[in-house]
């Protein structure tokens, strides 16, 4: 895994309720970004929560499509004592197995939003100054010295970032928005007179430092980045801000550890007897090791997690590319089926395998008919007949009932227009059929019991198969009440 992001924020003399409004705001952030209903393929989201549990953490994993690495948000509240830190760490897993040159993606703006948000409700130090978005504006030597002493302070943790503003020139400031992507891992402040910069240099002794330049001061007084302005190109402004940001956010996830955590507690009924043993070593020892071993174990959970945030959003694209290659074989088979039906021909499809699959194409490409579930129970019962003869039919019929539903043609025109469309229909049944086999033909539609008449015929003896229907003259519509072999009528034994 490779940390792109890494934030610690430690505050003394907390108490519980700051703790709580701090696991609120991290609640209330992860329902506005991550609300339960719209996390896709891909993505995980754990918490580790408890009464008793003086570490509150959120584990979020992300596999974006064409990404070749699994992002990991782990944002943890730990109160030890009345020490309250807030760390959040972005991590990269790799999926691919290419060698490809890996660039740290942007912070995420709501992760920098949130930081904002904890540092407002509590407000976090570092050496003895707030940490804060705002940039500190300087104009008076006092204050230039102020800002030295900041600088060269042993206790300092976070980098100052100090910019000049060329005062000789009158060009607008570089780093002018405040911190933010680098809220809560810097400290920006703008020099804005050449008595300011008289002052920060009386303490700094920085010999190259002067108006347009901006230095970043690391912790530890290490030797500081400095960029002068006047010797870049107009156009590659933009390029150098985007560098010295970056710069802070790689050096940040390189230095800053991640807070250790106690394990999380354990109910009695979970806890088993030990056997006793000599121990040779101190607590202390026993609780640095325990620390280290939850650690490697918090880290091959989120490698896990990774991979199968990954796996799951690779199911889901296959999926989806099936159910695409599905729904362009169904629009291939019904093309074929109407082209047979232009040419004349009796269409011969071997996709359509079986009467449930000839069923789901009718049910799907044939708006106009309304299909009892009587239909679909018989017919999916139905063996001998072809299906996609069955489909060819329902696909003519559906063609009748639009022009029906849509007055092109009446209630007397229906046979012919049958018949123009090649489709074998009788309008009615046998009286013997309706008088002695009445139940056969009768089906429950919009609370009433109708009886189905018209019909539909086809083939022959093994290849034989009725269509029975039903038309609604009040709604217009075609409902296809039966499929299946012949039913009871006058040649039927008694």
């Amino acid at each position: 895994m490779i940390t792109t992001y890494a934030l610690s924020l430690p505050t003394v003399d907390c108490t519980e309720e700051q703790r709580i409004a701090v696991i609120d705001i991290v609640s209330d952030w992860l329902v506005e970004h991550y609300p339960l209903d719209t996390r896709g393929p891909g993505t995980t989201v754990r918490t580790r929560e408890s009464t008793d549990d003086p570490v509150f953490r959120l584990t979020i994993t992300e596999s974006a499509p064409g990404n070749s690495h699994v992002e990991t948000l782990t944002i943890s509240v730990v109160m030890i004592a009345d020490v309250l830190t807030f760390d959040i760490r972005i991590s990269s897993t790799p999926t691919a197995s290419r060698v490809i040159p890996f660039s740290s993606p942007m912070l995420p703006v709501r992760v920098a939003h949130l930081v904002k948000k904890v540092l407002t409700a509590v407000p976090s130090e570092d050496a003895n100054r707030y940490i804060t978005d705002a940039p500190t504006v300087v104009r008076d030597e006092l204050g230039g010295q102020e800002i030295a002493a900041f600088v060269l302070a042993p206790s300092r943790r976070l980098p100052v970032l100090v910019e000049v503003l060329d005062f000789e020139r009158n060009t607008p400031l570089l780093i002018a928005m405040g911190a933010g992507p680098l809220v809560g891992l810097v400290h920006v402040v703008q020099i804005t007179t050449a008595d300011a910069l008289r002052g920060f240099l009386s303490l700094t002794g920085y010999a190259l430092v002067g108006p347009g330049c901006v230095v970043v001061n690391w912790a530890g007084n290490t030797e500081p980045e400095i960029v002068h302005r006047r010797e870049l190109p107009s156009a590659s402004e933009n390029r150098e801000r985007a560098r010295l940001v970056q710069l802070i956010l790689e050096t940040a996830a390189r230095s800053i550890a991640a807070p250790r955590v106690p394990a999380p507690p354990r109910r009695d009924e979970d806890l088993v007897e030990l056997v006793s043993r000599e121990v040779t070593v101190t607590n202390e020892i026993v609780s640095e090791d325990q620390a280290i071993h939850i650690e490697q174990l918090e880290s091959s959970i989120d490698e896990l997690e990774a991979a199968l945030a990954d796996a799951d959003r690779r199911l889901a694209e296959q999926r989806a590319q099936l159910e695409q290659k599905g729904g362009q074989l169904d629009e291939l088979i019904l093309r074929n089926v109407s082209l047979e039906m232009q040419a004349g021909n009796t269409a011969n499809t071997r996709a359509v395998a079986s009467m449930t699959e000839a069923l789901r194409l009718a049910q799907e490409h044939c708006p106009f008919l309304v299909f009892h579930a009587r239909a679909i129970e018989s017919g999916e019962g139905l063996e001998g007949p072809e299906p996609v003869s069955v489909l060819q039919d329902l696909v003519r019929l559906n063609e009748v009932a639009r022009a029906w539903m849509s007055g092109e043609i009446t209630g007397t025109s229906i046979k012919l227009a049958c018949r123009q469309m090649g489709l074998d229909f009788a309008p009615d049944i046998s009286a013997t059929a309706r008088q002695k086999y009445e139940e056969d033909y009768l089906i429950d539609w919009r609370g009433k019991i109708v009886r189905a008449e018209a019909h539909l015929r086809r083939g022959r003896k093994a290849h034989l198969v009725r269509i029975h229907l039903y038309f609604d003259s009040e709604t217009q519509q075609v409902v296809v009440a039966y499929i299946g072999r012949h039913l009871r009528d006058k040649g039927s034994s008694s």
